[in-house]
């Protein structure tokens, strides 16, 4: 058995000292070890390894049953999954240090296998994070430096700290952010981020609630969605916001191939950011809505006899095209859209002027958002919604952000209001469905207060020219589904479409007025002039 499946070995092993306490496993590991056939060179090293990473690390594993180390050194701690890059090589460079001799691939996969059965079986459960962590007082951020330091933000203000209080991992690709308290600088300036990016006035609150909150991972998160034509520097203002949050090796992915990729990106890095997209399949909108809130993704493990491997998850997100991107009710409902000016050509800079900037004043923009942070926490308590929209963490976070900028209770949750209308009214512009129904409430031939059957609506509809037929649905219960996803779009702008139940003609709907709505101006965006860097225009 231990030949054959180490890892088996190690839980029948586990399972004996577990029956009986006088067994030793020990002089069990000695007894198997003379039985097995050509005990060699491999074996002697593969004993090693696990002798030496059980002295020097702890062995745990997570709630998803994922085998972690925890290693700690002189002057940091560092926490590797078992099956990382991270953790093989260390094991490696303790190996060397320790018999200056190398080790044969074949051999240390056997002690990962080895050692990942013992975190699993024998370790305890532990709750291990990626880049940003709750904690009792506030947040934890993990700079992702070599000396593992992080970020503790509370309601009092924020420091570094040189261990951590919570377990933090990291993935191969994860880049450090910038320390954030450059010499001489007693605070930082947010407002500098605007020279940076092509944020519009108006959307700047918007966009400084959306980079806080993806430092929060117990709410949900809103997707921000950059649009704007070629010209209106999209990635650039998108990596600049990534790495004030998660810089990594590939800041910005190319459109995903499938759901799966989806959630193997999520798996890989905290801030999911996808660039130049020209649309996204519904069920890659509705990966996003799980990434957003929360949720898994399953599919049967390689290798296996139908044994399901699950990805569960929740990030934040960051999306750009040129075209609007989010299409699904579901989707636009969680979406903070920011139309991006374009640039005259006599202001445009080259990249290299770009990023010489931008690295001179990251570190001074990223004290001023923990500044910012900070504060936002202190006022946080105090904020009452008086109508709470989808993402309403979101929403209390950025009336707390708004009111430290100096702007007046309600102005966020008007200015938000109004972001979350025009999402509505292009999510209905783009179903045909949506489509045929304002037209034909408009022209009074779908009268408001109408009941009926699916059947009976689809035959009226068909009746008429359709705007899109290659969106349209093909059957009346097509046509349910289609109503179920824009119901809620419509309840907001004060018309209830009703699932009535089921009759022997078919399911049966209400359409009827609930009443009217006016839209609140938007109030003024920011400048750079406070202390975080913004007042009002």
């Amino acid at each position: 058995l231990k030949a054959t499946d180490l890892p088996g070995y190690l839980r029948l092993r586990h399972a004996a000292k577990k029956a009986n306490r006088d067994c030793s496993v020990a002089v069990l590991d000695k007894l198997v070890r003379d039985e097995l056939p050509g005990s060699d060179d491999d074996s002697s090293v593969l004993d090693e390894l696990v002798a030496l990473a059980r002295a020097q690390c702890q062995l745990h594993h997570d709630a998803d049953r994922n085998a972690v180390a925890v290693i700690p050194m002189p002057s940091r701690r560092e926490v590797w999954r078992e099956y990382s890059s991270g953790f093989e090589d260390w094991l490696r460079a303790a190996y060397w240090r320790a018999k200056e001799m190398g080790v044969p691939e074949t051999t240390m996969k056997s002690a990962l296998a080895t050692l990942a059965a013992a975190g699993i079986n024998d370790g305890d459960e532990i709750e291990v994070h990626v880049r940003a962590a709750r904690c009792d007082d506030g947040y934890l951020i993990d700079l992702a430096d070599e000396q593992w330091q992080a970020i503790h933000v509370t309601p009092q203000g924020w420091r570094v700290v040189n261990e951590s209080p919570v377990y933090f991992t990291r993935t191969p690709s994860m880049r450090p952010l910038p320390m954030p308290v450059p010499i001489g600088v007693t605070h930082g300036d947010v407002g500098l981020l605007w020279q940076h990016t092509n944020i519009p006035p108006h959307s700047r609150v918007m966009v400084l609630a959306w980079l806080l909150d993806c430092l929060r991972p117990d709410t949900p998160f809103p997707v921000l969605e950059l649009v704007g034509e070629q010209g209106s520097a999209k990635s650039t203002t998108q990596s600049v916001l990534r790495s004030l949050v998660d810089p990594n090796k590939v800041m910005l992915r190319g459109r995903p191939k499938t759901v799966e990729d989806v959630f193997v990106a999520a798996a890989n890095n905290w801030l999911v950011s996808y660039e130049n997209l020209s649309g996204l399949t519904p069920e890659q909108q509705d990966a996003f809505c799980t990434l957003a809130t929360g949720g898994g993704f399953a599919s049967r493990q390689l290798y296996t006899n139908g044994e399901e491997h699950v990805m569960e998850t929740k990030r934040p997100v960051v999306l750009n095209g040129i075209a609007v991107v989010a299409t699904r009710p579901d989707l636009i409902d969680r979406v903070i859209h920011v139309d991006l000016p374009t640039i005259p050509a006599d202001t445009r800079r080259d990249d290299a002027e770009t990023h010489a900037g931008w690295e001179r004043d990251q570190p001074k923009v990223f004290a001023g958002l923990l500044d910012l942070f900070s504060a936002a926490l202190a006022i946080l308590p105090t904020v009452k919604l008086t109508q709470k929209q989808r993402m309403a963490d979101y929403e209390r976070l950025g009336e707390a952000v708004a009111r430290a900028l100096g702007f007046a209770p309600g102005e966020f949750q008007q200015q938000y209001a109004e972001l979350v209308r025009a999402g509505i009214d292009r999510a209905l512009e783009s179903n045909a469905v949506a489509q045929a129904l304002d037209k034909y409430i408009a022209e009074r031939v779908l009268p408001l207060n109408w009941q009926g059957t699916a059947g009976q609506l689809y035959d009226l509809l068909n009746t008429h020219s359709i705007p899109d037929r290659s969106s349209w649905p093909r059957s009346p219960k097509g046509l349910s589904d289609q109503l179920r996803r824009i119901a809620p779009a419509y309840r907001a702008k004060g018309i209830d479409i009703t699932h009535l139940g089921h009759s022997r003609e078919g399911a049966r709907w209400r359409i009827a007025q609930i009443r009217s709505q006016t839209n609140p101006a938007t109030p003024p965006g920011i400048e750079g002039g406070t202390r975080y860097g913004a007042h009002r225009e």
